[in-house]
């Protein structure tokens, strides 16, 4: 009996050490991952352009995009020789679009400026995501299109929820899986990562595809990345009316 009762223990604590074993924690794959993109080098950036083209029903609008920190982020894009401007100051967002007839700046809604301040985060969701207010879970690791990826949800504090797919081998997204909350309403939507390339020693995608219910909504080419910049506050204020 005492003999059954040692082995039945000593199963337990082999099996339990087996279980820990399996694989590393969340912050054994986000150090990997910060690691492998090189993240820490990303603090002494203070601005970031890029510009390139998206590519949209068929059609090559080039854009640019600026990033300032805290928070602060401008795009443009030229559609039908039309420019289309989107802003966000770090507090309110705006926005000209003038094929709805007008080019006069108009106010953003809640659901816009809340997508604008999540773009406007130059370091990612996943770094510093205690700080953010956010809350992340390892779900496990599994087999994406041929590739193994750690699968990382995160609960964002504004409310939306990311699922990341970090490369298991290179540690790299390659894809993001949103679930965002647009007039009440849930909006699904995945978006793939790749051409990685070294930007000032920072692992960066230049090809990132949006997809919803898995068909292809836009594709968006990075040309060109620069860094630190200097950038005026003053373009990402909404202009007053003369």
């Amino acid at each position: 009996m005492k003999k059954s009762l040692v082995l039945l223990i000593i199963g337990i604590i082999v099996f339990t050490s087996t279980g820990k074993s399996q694989g590393p924690n969340l912050d054994e794959v986000l150090s990997s991952y910060y690691n492998a993109i090189g993240i820490e080098k990303m603090k002494d950036w203070q601005t970031m352009t890029s510009t390139g083209k998206t590519v949209f029903g068929g059609q090559e609008y080039p854009f640019s995009t600026i990033v300032k920190r805290p928070g602060k982020i401008r795009v443009e894009a030229e559609v039908q020789r039309m420019k289309m401007v989107q802003s966000f100051d770090g507090e309110k967002g705006w926005s000209i679009i003038p094929w709805t007839g007008s080019t006069e700046p108009q106010d953003m809604t809640a659901d816009q400026v809340k997508g604008m301040k999540n773009n406007a985060d130059l370091d990612g969701s996943l770094y510093h995501w205690k700080e953010k207010g956010h809350k992340a879970e390892l779900l496990g690791k599994e087999d994406m299109e041929g590739s193994i990826v750690y699968k990382i949800k995160v609960a964002r504090a504004d409310g939306d929820v990311e699922t990341y797919f970090i490369d298991a081998d290179n540690y790299v997204i390659l894809k993001m899986a949103s679930t965002t909350k647009i007039q009440g309403n849930e909006t699904e939507s995945e978006i793939y990562f790749s051409n990685y390339k070294e930007i000032q020693g920072v692992m960066m995608p230049t090809a990132i595809t949006t997809k919803m219910k898995e068909q292809t909504v836009s594709q968006v080419i990075i040309d060109k990345v620069e860094i630190n910049t200097p950038v005026n506050d003053s373009i990402f204020m909404k202009p007053i009316k003369k």
